[in-house]
């Protein structure tokens, strides 16, 4: 009860010196000055009212003064304006010359006077005028590039193309701003940024300008000067051109004009224009001109337009022969007909008294298969193109071989998802004249002596899959195909196995050996037995343990006795232990 009392009487006591406190600082020194807004930041051409406040209290008078200590007057940008509570500070449309470091000054009943300063400043970020977006200049010339840029305080220029842009011989950047490119060129045509900065606010402001520079137009040098083409085939004639400004195009023919007739299309700075002619009559292969204009000057491209002919003769016919196939091979014509060669007819046949075998190749080699062994063969090709058919080759003769083993398979093999299986994938190139009958696997280890053999003996399946290979190996494969002539040369290859991965990760179960099988059940055996034997020991006092306790114990008294001698130490332990072990024969009956 007595300490309850204490605590009373000490919150009583805190609560009336918090209390006394107050009113205390309510009624002395409690008054506090403040100018709200506490920034003094103030836009070019903004309005703005700083408070300058007495904050519990009041004050006989609350005036402005100036850094010179002398009170503020009213002007076009500045009004004062208060009572005995507050005094506004009002700017109005902000102009520089409001710059600089104001004091309130409050008077208290007191006598005592609160100070209170805040430095206002006339801000302006980077603005750009008078800089046209677009700016265009002759090509050659020295180009000015205008950007007059303004701010508070006076913003810092700099120029940017794909990069900032640094003084050099060909760009100068002037003290207004100005970026001068010396001798522009078409190639500097683009968007420029000018950039006003003010550092003391990390102000950044871009401002794109486009940059055109007026040149006589010019022709892309990759456009074909001669065409080709035949009667009733029309032909498309184009020309490409870029120009500032913009070109127009006319077409001639002959020293006729044809006017703006052709296919206008536009990309970036290329103009493409396409003017279809559809070969009529032989006058029209003839000369065609592409002529562009515009205010800088004009240029012109000419394209011969020639009868194209017949393609030429292949050359250099060979011809490679196997048991069945043949390798063919020829280099293409040498006579240019000005018209692309499309493909080729290749032609063969056993005799001249047989018909030509025909099939159309774009390439100048082919393996022609199917044919008899040892039978002569003829082999003649032609070239084709837009226009036709061109003239045969020389006919070249070939004997195939006659029967033999094949060539050696070609072998890939891949992994499967098991990952320790590897399928092998045979490809016979050459049956030698004589199916393949069968494919003849053997592997092996690196490190192992014997050798695995394998025979796949469907000749339909193109693979065979390995199983059950060792894990983190490399094994060596002999892979032959065989036919009713014999077996090809034999195709070597290595593989490796990566190492075993977890069960979980091939989906698999951890296998358990036939060693592990057999170990599993000797233990079971064993942890019978010794269950049987404890419980002859507590049952029946007998059994392997029971021996064991009755030598331990008799050990214990012989040494009690002292005995020295090693041979009546053995005989004694003999005695004791088959007085206190009954026989053999008995545990066996009593368990």
């Amino acid at each position: 009860m007595e300490r309850g009392r204490e605590r009373k009487t000490v919150f009583l006591r805190l609560t009336v010196c918090i209390i006394l406190q107050c009113l205390v600082n309510c009624v002395t020194g409690s008054e506090k000055l403040t100018i709200t807004p506490p920034n003094g930041k103030v836009e070019l051409r903004e309005s703005r009212t700083f408070i300058c406040k007495v904050e519990k209290g009041d004050a006989d008078s609350i005036l402005w003064y100036d850094i010179d200590d002398e009170e503020v007057e009213e002007t076009d940008h500045i009004r004062i304006e208060g009572n005995e509570y507050q005094s506004q500070l009002r700017i109005i449309n902000a102009d520089p010359e409001v710059n600089g470091m104001y004091r309130c000054v409050a008077s208290l009943d007191n006598g005592e006077d609160l100070r209170k300063s805040i430095t206002i400043s006339v801000i302006q970020d980077p603005k750009f005028e008078n800089t046209p977006p677009v700016q265009e200049f002759e090509e050659g010339s020295d180009a000015a590039v205008l950007c007059h840029v303004v701010g508070i305080p006076d913003p810092i220029v700099s120029w940017e193309y794909h990069q900032e842009i640094v003084q050099s011989e060909r760009y100068s950047i002037l003290s207004n701003g100005t970026l001068v490119i010396k001798h522009i060129q078409a190639s500097d045509a683009g968007t420029y940024q000018c950039i006003g900065s003010i550092r003391e606010r990390s102000v950044r402001t871009p401002w794109p300008i486009t940059v055109k520079v007026k040149y006589i137009p010019t022709f892309e040098s990759s456009e074909p000067q001669v065409l080709y083409s035949w009667l009733g085939n029309p032909v498309n004639i184009s020309c490409t051109v870029r120009g500032y400004p913009e070109p127009n195009i006319t077409w001639s023919w002959n020293s006729l004009d044809l006017g703006d007739i052709g296919d206008i299309s536009k990309h970036s700075t290329d103009i493409r224009s396409v003017l279809q002619v559809r070969v009529s009559s032989p006058e029209e292969f003839s000369e065609y001109r592409c002529t562009a204009t515009n205010a800088q000057g004009s240029a012109s491209h000419t394209v011969q337009l020639r009868e194209g002919g017949f393609p030429g003769i292949p050359r250099q016919l060979r011809a490679e022969p196997h048991s069945t196939t043949v390798r063919v091979a020829f280099d293409p014509p040498g006579e240019d007909s000005g018209i692309p060669v499309l493909g080729y007819w290749l032609e063969w046949r056993q005799n001249s008294s047989w018909e030509w075998n025909r099939t159309r190749i774009d390439n100048e080699y082919y393996l022609v298969t199917g044919l008899q062994p040892y039978t002569p063969y003829q082999f003649r090709v032609s070239a084709i193109n837009g226009r036709g058919d061109g003239n045969y080759s020389d006919i070249v003769s070939a004997r195939t071989l006659s029967s033999r083993e094949p060539d050696r398979p070609r072998v890939s093999t891949r992994n499967e998802s098991t990952g320790n299986d590897i399928r092998i994938f045979f490809k016979d190139v050459e049956n030698g004249g004589s199916p393949v009958l069968r494919h003849l696997i053997r592997y092996k280890e690196v490190e192992a002596d014997e050798w695995y053999n394998v025979t796949v003996n469907d000749s339909s399946s193109d693979s065979y899959l390995l199983k059950n290979l060792n894990w983190d190996s490399v094994y060596e494969l002999e892979i032959e195909a065989e036919n009713r002539n014999g077996r090809s040369v034999t195709t070597y290859l290595n593989v490796s196995i990566p190492p075993r991965p977890p069960a979980a990760a091939v989906g698999q179960k951890p296998r358990v050996g036939t060693a592990g099988v057999v170990g599993i059940i000797l233990v079971i055996f064993v942890v019978l037995l010794l269950l049987v034997d404890i419980v002859c020991y507590r049952t029946r006092r007998c059994g392997i343990l029971m021996c064991l306790s009755a030598s331990l114990l008799e050990r214990s008294d012989i040494e009690r006795k002292g005995l020295d001698r090693e041979a009546d130490e053995s005989s004694d332990r003999t005695t004791s232990f088959t007085d206190r072990c009954p026989p053999l024969p008995t545990v066996s009956k009593h368990c």
